[in-house]
């Protein structure tokens, strides 16, 4: 019976054994893969990036993009020569001569009297001749009014905030058009270089923004209907219990023999632990959770790479500069188009001269900024491109295929300046309505980019030694096991002799019938 008695022992204390191993591997799991900040970290990260996965939002971005990118192919051909669009004014004309059947001379005269907004946009290109022209209107500007060049700008800006803020952020546009600020060594998704803003407008439209709406479900499963961050350390709670347990079970049975209702009470209590967990892990969904998790965290690795998210900041800040240079002209709510006159009447009362002899001042010593000027509204311009259209007809995109995308894309860029289409409904975090163009970058500047600023930490952190994906299969598993494990001992317990005492009075009462 000794003997007996001994292997019982080594039998449960070789069980909790085991079961004090199991708790220390899940312990040592939680703690080595650094579980606990990793799921604090990533549970900061949809916290941070909630708002940017709403179906608004995402609508928000499609629109916005696409206006922008409206935007870009409207002035990428007449922004500096390389756009090509000032290069084809002349084969523009001699087409027109030919549908006119006359002369280039007489076209384009017939262009300036139709077309007059038209016609002084064509003789602004490229814009950059604007740019050039700047200083040195500035400088005749102070010798005309005796002025200082300081004084000039500050009398610019105080009179005529719509032409001056045009005029201040030109240059920048200009100068960082095929060569954005900020964006040296940084790449798309496929590896290209993203350098100037055609590129630029590719890599948000046709990556950045796709990569973020393709993992909206992704987002919203791992969201789930609770938190992520209390996972780990309840797991490592349960584990700590089951080593508590362990091991007071392993020192109870150094202590001597235990009984059968003892370890059955006892055994039982593993199975329970396994039950809970995989209650746990059943109802919180971790399976599908973990699983869409790692997807969404695949799918927005390139996106949150150290170097991209620079060249977001850089580049949202670029736009910024050609809304802020385009806003002003674009239609006459911008302002600019109606201090043109104000400006020349300014002029013409510090000097004497007539309005009339200011213009002409103006376009003999800065053709190109005159015309420009000329050219406001470019919702003016807009106006007259399906006369133009009409005129010249579709052999014009064959004939100028660059200024025909500039014709193309301009009345869809005023039209939509201050009402992007697709925006109706969407709003920026804070709840203010998006609307106009100004609206969109202020939108992508102040709410978009900065989820990956921010979060860039937190989802390096999340990211790091392993995988989340092994999670929920893993909880699964440790719960299913456990149970299995704790039936067995609950077996085995069952199995065990009855105390002595209670065989001794089992065998009494199966002798008393003999005697009888």
């Amino acid at each position: 019976m000794r003997e007996s008695g001994s292997g019982e022992n080594r039998s449960g204390l070789l069980q909790w054994v085991i079961v004090l191993g199991v708790g220390v591997l899940v312990a040592t799991l939680i703690l080595g893969l650094g579980l606990i900040p990793r799921l604090n970290a990533g549970q900061k990260v949809l916290n941070g990036a909630r708002p940017a996965f709403q179906s608004q939002s995402l609508k928000a971005d499609v629109a916005g993009i696409d206006l922008i990118s409206k935007n870009v192919d409207m002035a990428n051909p007449i922004v500096d020569p390389s756009g090509g669009g000032a290069s084809e004014i002349p084969a523009l004309v001699g087409y027109a001569a030919g549908r006119l059947h006359t002369t280039p001379a007489k076209a384009l005269a017939a262009i300036q009297t139709s077309f007059p907004h038209t016609a002084a946009l064509l003789g602004a290109l490229p814009l950059s001749s604007v740019t050039a022209e700047l200083p040195k209107l500035v400088a005749f500007l102070a010798t005309t009014l005796k002025l200082s060049p300081t004084q000039v700008e500050t009398a610019l800006a105080s009179n005529f905030p719509a032409l001056a803020q045009a005029i201040a952020n030109l240059p920048a546009v200009t100068a960082g058009w095929d060569n954005v600020p900020g964006l040296s060594g940084m790449t798309g998704f496929n590896g290209k270089p993203v350098r100037t803003v055609p590129e630029l407008r590719d890599y948000f439209k046709d990556q950045l923004i796709p990569a973020v709406g393709a993992q909206q479900k992704n987002f919203q499963s791992l969201d789930g209907t609770s938190a992520v961050n209390w996972i780990a350390p309840v797991l490592l709670v349960i584990a700590g219990v089951v080593i508590v347990f362990a091991l007071a079970m392993i020192a109870r049975n150094l202590r001597g023999r235990i009984g059968r209702s003892e370890a059955i009470g006892a055994a039982a209590v593993v199975p329970i632990v396994g039950i809970v967990v995989v209650v746990l892990a059943l109802a919180l969904a971790l399976v599908p959770r973990t699983s869409h998790g790692q997807k969404l965290l695949d799918g927005l690795a390139p996106a949150f790479t150290a170097q991209r998210v620079a060249g977001d900041r850089a580049g949202v800040n670029f736009v910024g500069t050609i809304v802020r240079m385009e806003n002003p002209i674009m239609t006459p709510a911008g302002g600019a188009s109606a201090e043109v006159p104000k400006l020349v009447a300014f002029v013409s009362s510090k000097t004497g001269l007539t309005d009339a002899q200011v213009l002409a001042a103006l376009q003999k010593h800065f053709p190109a900024v005159t015309d420009l000027l000329k050219a406001l509204p470019l919702s003016a311009v807009s106006a007259e491109i399906p006369k133009i259209v009409a005129l010249l007809g579709p052999g014009v995109v064959k004939a100028a295929p660059l200024l025909a995308q500039t014709i193309v894309n301009t009345p869809p860029v005023t039209s939509g300046w201050n009402d992007v289409p697709g925006t109706a409904g969407t709003h920026m975090f804070n709840g203010k309505p998006i609307r106009t163009v100004p609206d969109v970058q202020t939108y992508f500047s102040s709410d978009v980019i900065p989820v990956l600023e921010r979060q860039r930490g937190n989802y390096d952190k999340l990211t790091t030694t392993s995988e989340i994906n092994f999670i929920g299969p893993l909880v699964l598993i440790i719960g299913a096991i456990v149970i299995i494990y704790g039936l067995l001992m609950v077996a085995l317990a069952a199995g065990l002799p009855a105390p002595r005492r209670q065989r001794s009075a089992a065998a009494a009462g199966a002798a008393a019938p003999a005697s009888g």
